[in-house]
């Protein structure tokens, strides 16, 4: 089977849980062409190497997100620009199918990649978008979006379960959707529960969109040498021009720049305790790996704080806004909650899956 299988590049997420999925595919014997840009097609590259063909075609502009005074009228305002974008995505995918043929198209958060002539499948959680204040005028508009994009797709696939599933109302209690065309077929990460010793006593890993990334960094490094234990800061940036953060750092600190795909999921394992945003995909690792977890979700970022906010209600994962963090003392009483609330299993997941497009 020739599987045409699109990945949003609006950050490394989109594509580390589409790896399970694809070498799946692969390991059937389906020919497999990806299509992504950016560090996302790089990462797939790096992890997939010559075991499919890759196109490169660019994304649509990122949605503007940030809470704000004039929230509703900069939605409103560039609503028709990423509606007119996804429809010229749509028009530039047409012409990749213009040139090959394909039995099945598999679309990462890429909503332009779909064909009425052959079985097209969109991965989502975001069903529903979450309203800084849960403004209902927003959540309905972009629930309402979403169940006309609907009628282009086969299914809707959420990497969520059904019954208690860890997204809350970013795929669940919808109201406009068409839930006969929706696929609850389990979380998916790409990392793997390692039989190696739980040595790191803390991971933190810093990570997102600048300015925030930065300030939560300045925040953590002026606190984290007060923290006791084996510790491993991840700073998601180059240090070239800033030796000097490794001279301020205790003994019991391990320092890096980034951390590739495969080094990341062996610290991941080894850490007994994270430190995190709270993204769904970071949200998705966690559980994969059983681990305790405290975030700091990116401010404005309603996604990350909606997500952060419902586990922590859950007595899963505490969690805490960065402009309040205090190290020590958060770090106390995240150590009382539970962590993940259900076990993974990958095989089964992928399984659904690929039962379902088959289907």
């Amino acid at each position: 089977m020739r599987v045409l299988y699109g990945v949003c590049s609006w950050g490394l997420g989109h594509a580390t849980r589409s790896l399970p999925i694809i070498r799946k595919l692969i390991n059937e014997k389906n020919e497999v062409t990806v299509v992504s840009s950016g560090r996302s097609l790089e990462l797939l590259k790096l992890e997939l190497q010559d075991k499919v063909s890759y196109l490169e075609l660019e994304d649509y502009p990122l949605p503007y997100t940030e809470r704000s005074k004039v929230f509703i009228l900069k939605f409103c305002l560039y609503s028709p620009k990423l509606i007119k974008s996804m429809i010229d995505e749509h028009y530039r995918f047409m012409k990749i199918l213009d040139k090959k043929k394909f039995d099945i198209i598999i679309s990462d958060n890429r909503y332009g990649f779909f064909y009425r002539n052959i079985p097209s499948f969109l991965i989502t959680h975001q069903l529903r978008v979450i309203a800084p204040k849960r403004i209902k005028l927003i959540e309905n508009s972009f629930e309402r979006f979403n169940s006309y994009i609907q009628k282009c797709f086969k299914s809707f696939m959420v990497p969520d379960y059904e019954a208690n599933g860890i997204s809350g109302d970013l795929a669940h209690n919808l109201n406009r959707i068409n839930k006969d065309k929706l696929v609850y077929f389990g979380i998916m990460s790409d990392f793997k529960k390692l039989d190696t010793q739980e040595d790191v006593d803390f991971l933190f890993s810093i990570s997102g969109p600048e300015p925030q990334r930065t300030v939560l960094e300045k925040l953590i490094l002026q606190s984290v040498n007060e923290v006791s234990g084996k510790i491993i800061l991840s700073l998601g940036r180059n240090l070239d021009d800033d030796e000097n953060v490794k001279m301020d750092l205790n003994e019991n600190i391990q320092l890096y720049e980034f951390l590739p795909q495969e080094d990341r999921e062996l610290v991941m394992n080894r850490s007994k305790f994270i430190i995190s945003r709270s993204g769904y995909s970071t949200l998705m690792d966690i559980y994969a790996l059983g681990k305790k977890a405290m975030f700091i979700p990116t401010p404005q970022q309603t996604e990350q704080e909606y997500l952060a906010q419902l586990h922590m209600e859950r007595g899963n994962f505490f969690y805490v806004d960065q402009n309040t963090l205090n190290l020590s003392r958060n770090l106390e009483e995240a150590k009382t909650y539970n962590g993940p609330d259900m076990k993974y299993d990958l095989e089964k997941n992928t399984e659904k899956f690929l039962q379902a497009i088959h289907s």
